[in-house]
């Protein structure tokens, strides 16, 4: 006899139930292999089910390698089904379940987090249903590893209007967050033993980013201004300089114009690229915002941004803009990291 719980009152079929049971017994060893089963018929007949929800149950688990078939002699637990951890594997599951359902008082002082709760909902539920509804049926296929045309055409305004970008909508990449954007800089820009020049101190991601291509970080430090631009080597030959001019993270301090125009005769002068990240520009206490560096050389500065902060992180969307001489190769390298960010966010974005 083999006994099986049959609840009639889940939303579960009962041949799922019947198949879940038997399998779950055999990967814990319940049963054992070789061990034969009742025959459908007798299995029907103990636990009041129609004998056909026996015979679907065991062409489960016959298909999937779990029981045997011998004609003449019966049905039988496969050899080689028994897994030692499964029981460990529930009952971990199990417990991150509760962890989850604990309730956390803890106060969360993690920066770069919005104000999810002020996330325009109901007006992007809107668009959403509009997108979805009416927008032509090639924008639900394979589209430009750059991004949606439309997009790109209103970033490159918006970023002109507010932070001073100088830049066609074609030197403009959708990315996955600026997290993605880095990467393919590194990826466009770096290889084993190159030098990236970076802010110190910086968040431990971007170094880990830039790391992984084998290039070696020299840290020039910050003050109450940003990096110190008399710090930059002369005996160097960086393959960018890596910079946050607008708001210094983690310290807050914007670069003023001398050590910005600084910046650009070094790049001028070392051959190298600067790489922009414009994080949070968006946000000020007072006054307006200071100007991309971007704006002052857009065939030397390399700019990045996201949405992460002005709406959610949870939209991953962010985007990179690029000297014309890169464009090409960058797109290269979006196409076989992720093909292109989801076409029909994009439009509602």
């Amino acid at each position: 006899m083999l006994w099986i719980p049959i609840d009639r009152s889940l939303d579960i079929p009962l041949i799922k139930q019947v198949y879940q049971q038997i399998r779950e017994r055999i990967l814990n060893g319940q049963l054992k292999s070789d061990e034969k089963l009742p025959s459908t018929r007798e299995l029907s007949s103990e636990l009041k089910v129609s004998r056909n929800v026996i015979l679907e149950a065991y062409d489960q688990l016959l298909a999937e390698g779990f029981l045997v078939s011998r004609r003449g002699s019966g049905t039988f637990v496969a050899a080689g089904a028994f897994l030692e951890q499964h029981k460990k594997a529930s009952s971990l599951h199990s417990f991150i379940r509760d962890e989850k359902d604990k309730k956390d008082d803890d106060i969360n002082f993690r920066s770069g987090i919005p104000a999810l709760d002020l996330f325009p909902r109901k007006t992007w539920a809107k668009l959403s249903y509009t997108i979805w509804s009416e927008t032509s049926s090639s924008a639900f296929g394979y589209d430009f590893p750059e991004g949606r045309p439309e997009l790109r055409q209103v970033l490159s305004h918006y970023l002109l209007k507010t932070r001073g970008v100088d830049c066609h909508p074609d030197q403009i990449v959708i990315t996955s967050g600026a997290t993605q954007a880095m990467t393919l800089v590194s990826k466009l820009l770096l290889s084993l033993n190159d030098t990236v020049i970076m802010e110190d101190p910086i968040t431990n991601d971007i170094q880990t980013i830039f790391k992984t291509t084998g290039a070696h970080l020299y840290p020039i430090p910050v003050d109450e201004y940003g990096m110190k631009t008399s710090y930059l080597p002369l005996n160097k030959n960086p393959r960018f300089v890596f910079v946050t001019p607008s708001h210094q993270f983690p310290l807050g301090g914007a670069l003023p114009i001398q050590r910005r125009i600084q910046l650009i005769h070094y790049s001028r002068k070392t051959n190298c690229y600067l790489v922009e990240d414009d994080y949070d520009s968006e946000f000020r206490y007072e006054g307006p915002p200071v100007s991309s560096l971007q704006g002052l050389d857009p065939e030397r500065v390399l700019y990045i941004g996201s949405f992460s902060k002005i709406l959610s992180p949870a939209l991953r969307m962010g985007y990179l803009i690029l000297p014309l001489q890169l464009i090409e190769q960058c797109r290269k390298l979006k196409w076989f990291s992720d093909l292109h960010t989801p076409s029909l966010d994009q439009l509602i974005l």
